[in-house]
């Protein structure tokens, strides 16, 4: 990034006993601009060059380097680009360090620390989703130490007095510093990312707000929702503009127009996009597939009976964590294997996603999926598309008739991949979880299992999930997807096509949730 003179912008921050640099890159993404942090510098130290080429990987050291470079490097940056942002919009913890960076600057302005950390406040906002501790970064005394040890001079106080900004009990000595309880402290409002994201994130932080009751805490919800252009396929936008009009796109965010507009479009109009999106999703993947059987130089003359253009089409595209239970469908070999083998009404599950790289569990689920497309119960039936990335998304969303999503309540803090199909005719078989239990209305999809809070032991509850998705599938999906009328059009499913679109699409956008983050949090109140 350089500036009008042609000079490369950079910053500094400290990390340790060192000075490291800080440039960045500039990506403009639509309307909006996006700035990627870069410290593969020739002046910084080889170990820290390549702290910002991956997202995960190393140990805690690694970790808190990166987020000093994302926070404190991060806010310098902008201050270096003349940026003065109104707000500050922390996602997770990962950057939460900024907030210290604002801080140091209140503080060099002359105001007291309780001052300086109350106007700190004012220009911050937190979004929390993780729902388990343990995905929270905690990072020892020591480490902190180690690694802002001048930044912590630099502010003026102890050591002890900094690490009680990141401490649930400030004076705790054994507790560890962790990134949310400083976003949190340090945020005048917080948000999760689903209605039962912010009951979950409200009951996790319960300790830090004593003396309120769960209800009480002060972390909100913003559901989130998917810019609904980007997944939307050519094909479904050259249906609605004959339909709808030239004009439909500005329709897409209300409710009443979209109740008004969805009868105008003809069922038989419906179904002929889904078999032209099924078929096109059908010939990329055989395609992928006979690539990655060259590629291992194995022979690939199968991969034309693979898939079908008629049969149902599941599709399960997104990262392989393990709560996520990738694998849930086989869970019963036996009952998989009649369900996949009804020549009558066929089925396929088309796989896609990466695991995290130390995420070894996940990484199991992965091979678990590969060996049963090699199993000659399900070989072309169930098949699994290497090297997944945007491009491999927007197939799958577009060509999938039912889109499967099993994780393990309460644990997926929001999802939005389910979103993404609406708009080309796809519908959503989930568990009560995320953005699904706030979208369901009974008639726009499937629910695997009831909206309750269980509280088994992990297996217990998966053996449920399992039997609950069995019966949804056998007893719903494929009895409704197989019912056709004379012009072999499935009328109820198109009918649920239709709710689903009507229901979901104008609602669970990024247009509508950009507006609530605006009207809730942005606005100083």
């Amino acid at each position: 990034m350089t500036d009008e003179g042609g000079n490369q912008v950079k910053v500094q921050v400290e990390i340790g006993n060192s000075l490291v640099s800080v440039t960045a890159y500039k990506a403009v993404v639509g309307r909006s601009i996006l700035y990627l942090l870069e410290t593969n510098l020739p002046e910084n130290e080889e170990h820290y060059r390549d702290l910002t080429a991956r997202v995960y990987g190393g140990d805690s050291t690694t970790r808190i380097s990166q987020e000093i470079i994302l926070g404190i490097g991060g806010a310098r940056f902008l201050k270096a680009m003349e940026y003065e942002p109104v707000v500050y919009h922390m996602n997770e913890g990962h950057s939460a360090f900024l907030t210290l960076e604002l801080l140091h600057e209140q503080l060099l302005a002359g105001k007291k620390l309780s001052k300086a950390v109350e106007e700190v406040r004012r220009k911050s906002v937190f979004t929390t989703h993780t729902p388990v501790a343990a995905g929270h970064d905690r990072f020892s005394r020591d480490l902190i130490n180690f690694s802002l040890s001048g930044f912590v001079g630099s502010l003026g106080i102890s050591l002890d007095e900094f690490m009680g900004f990141g401490r649930v009990k400030p004076d705790d000595r054994d507790e560890t510093f962790c990134m949310t309880v400083l976003a949190l402290k340090m945020s005048r409002a917080a948000n999760a990312v689903s209605e039962l994201n912010g009951k979950v994130s409200r009951q996790m932080w319960t300790q830090l707000f004593p003396g309120r009751k769960a209800e009480h805490i002060p972390i909100g919800h913003v559901t989130n929702g998917i810019h609904s252009l980007t997944w939307l396929s050519n094909e479904a936008n050259e249906l609605y503009r004959k339909r709808l009009g030239l004009q439909w796109q500005a329709k897409l965010v209300r409710a009443k127009d979209w109740a008004a507009a969805v009868p105008k479009i003809q069922d038989a109009d419906l179904w002929a996009l889904r078999f032209a999106l099924r078929r096109k999703l059908v010939e990329f993947v055989r395609e992928r597939m006979r690539r990655q059987q060259l590629r291992y130089g194995n022979s690939s003359d199968w991969v034309e009976k693979s898939l079908s253009a008629d049969a149902l089409t599941i599709g399960f595209s997104r990262r392989f964590a393990t709560y996520k239970r990738a694998p849930l469908l086989f869970t019963d070999i036996e009952r998989a294997t009649r369900l996949f083998g009804d020549p009558k009404r066929p089925i396929q599950l088309i796989f896609s996603g990466k695991a995290h790289p130390r995420d070894d569990a996940g990484k199991a689920f992965i091979q678990q999926i590969e060996r049963l497309t090699r199993d000659p119960r399900f070989t072309g039936k169930v098949v699994f598309v290497e090297d997944y990335d945007m491009g491999v998304a927007r197939q799958l969303v577009s060509g999938c008739d039912l889109w499967l999503n099993n994780p393990r309540r309460p644990l997926e803090a929001s999802g939005t991949s389910g979103q993404k199909v609406i708009l080309n005719g796809g519908l959503n078989c989930s568990v009560m979880d995320g953005w699904w239990r706030e979208a369901y209305n009974e008639k726009n999809g499937f629910s695997i299992g009831e909206d309750k809070d269980l509280n088994l032991p992990p297996d217990q509850q998966d053996s449920l999930d399992a039997a609950n998705l069995y019966e949804v599938v056998e007893r719903k999906v494929i009895p409704l997807f197989y019912d056709r009328d004379a012009a072999g059009v499935p009328l109820k499913w198109i009918k649920m096509i239709k709710e689903s679109i009507r229901t979901i699409a104008p609602i669970y956008n990024t247009t509508r949730m950009v507006n609530e983050y605006i009207n809730k949090y942005y606005m100083e109140k």
